[in-house]
This record gives C-alpha cells, sequence and structure tokens, in this order.
C-alpha cells in the first residue's frame, strides 16, 4: 500500500517541479509561508537539506515554519 504523500510525490508534475532545481526553492517556500502543504519532499530533494526535526514530522504548521526559517537562514528571498 502506497501512502498519499507518496503518491502525490510520484506525480508527473510534481517530479517536474522537482526536476526544475534551486530556482523553484524560493517560490516554494513562499507557497509553503503562504499556504502550508506537502512540498517537503520537493525540497529536500532539490537541497538534500532537511530542517525538520523529529519532533515536528507530522505536524504540517511546524514543518513549514521549520523550512522557511531554513530557506531565510539560507538566503533565499521570495
Amino acid at each position: 500500500m502506497i501512502s498519499l504523500v507518496a503518491k502525490m510525490a510520484m506525480h508527473p508534475a510534481y517530479q517536474r517541479i522537482i526536476g526544475m532545481g534551486q530556482p523553484v526553492v524560493p517560490l516554494i517556500l513562499r507557497e509553503l509561508e503562504r499556504e502550508p502543504d506537502h512540498w517537503f519532499w520537493a525540497l529536500q530533494s532539490i537541497t538534500g537539506a532537511n530542517p525538520v526535526k523529529p519532533e515536528q514530522r507530522g505536524r504540517l504548521m511546524q514543518m513549514a515554519e521549520a523550512w522557511v526559517q531554513w530557506g531565510k537562514d539560507c538566503g533565499y528571498r521570495w
């Protein structure tokens, strides 16, 4: 059985976004800040980073906040 998140991450459109690489990172971070959603797999695939702490896993808002803060700390602007 495949999880809903894994199914979404394997969607061709999601994979094309990942394939765009670093230029889409600020766009994804802006979207996470505006409306948190499941962009974490894409961000981790593109950047190789994972700022989400174990206790934040599964908590969409906290995960989004961790990524947005990571982006700011890394100098991304959106």
